[in-house]
């Protein structure tokens, strides 16, 4: 996930406002959870614990990914050969574990084993 060089001060200025009104959502939405998570008025973030900062860190980095994507689907001459598969982190890290552990669970399906069918031969 890369910022482009931006071709145009317009393509510039473009892409910092999709960011801004999408940060917008996002802190709105976060303080909604911290609020029903802490109560109204339950503090700022800098009262927050660090596992909670950890997901401001997350929501931050999948900000950034869906800024770009939308915006080089906008404007496809930014796009490159690594945009043809856009998968946020969050998803990409389920996406690997439930992909170990459905193999792991073939593995232990006496189908799984070719070898034991055949008698250990």
């Amino acid at each position: 996930m890369n910022i482009p060089d931006f071709q145009t001060e317009e393509h510039q200025a473009e892409f910092e406002l999709l960011f801004e009104q999408k940060a917008e959502m996002y802190v709105s939405l976060m303080n909604k959870v911290k609020d029903m998570m802490y109560g109204p008025g339950g503090g700022n973030y800098s009262n927050l614990p660090g596992t909670c900062q950890e997901v401001l860190r997350d929501i931050t980095q999948s900000l950034m990914y869906d800024t770009e994507y939308t915006f080089k689907d906008t404007h496809p001459e930014y796009k490159n050969g690594d945009d043809e598969v856009f998968i946020p982190y969050r998803s990409f890290k389920e996406n690997v574990s439930e992909a170990i552990n459905e193999a792991l669970d073939k593995r232990e399906q006496p189908w799984a084993h070719p070898e034991s069918l055949l008698g250990g031969k």
